[in-house]
């Protein structure tokens, strides 16, 4: 019976799967430096159409969100409670940088939004980057 019940748990978990985003800034960065992952730095703000498109479809996508919790750390910095960006160019939002585990950054920045299968694929071409 317990087994039965551990299995429903885990099917209906992965049922509603969301990303672990994490906390800050300062946080995320030492997750991913002991967990040896991959940083998806993500820079929104609450008035950005597009990010809140990411946050509703894209990132609710068990593709993407299955990817994410395998490879990546989640952070993202609203850019009106952080002007100073950590140091960041962020010209729009939202925009992405990929982070080694120790922060430094791995390929290109990204800005704009895109479908789930698009996305997934920039994540699959910055883990390959690293």
């Amino acid at each position: 019976m317990k087994k039965i019940l551990l299995t429903v748990l885990l099917l209906t978990s992965s049922l509603f799967a969301e990303l672990d985003w994490a906390p800050s800034y300062e946080q995320g960065l030492a997750k991913a430096k002991k967990e040896h992952k991959t940083i998806m730095l993500m820079f929104s703000s609450k008035t950005c159409k597009m990010c809140n498109y990411m946050k509703k479809t894209v990132y609710e996508d068990d593709d993407v969100v299955e990817y994410v919790k395998n490879f990546f750390v989640p952070i993202e910095i609203d850019v009106q409670a952080h002007p100073d960006k950590y140091g960041y160019q962020v010209i729009g939002t939202p925009t992405y940088y990929f982070l080694d585990s120790n922060g430094k950054p791995i390929g290109r920045m990204m800005m704009g939004g895109a479908i789930p299968e698009g996305f997934l694929q920039k994540l699959k071409d910055a883990q390959r980057s690293k």
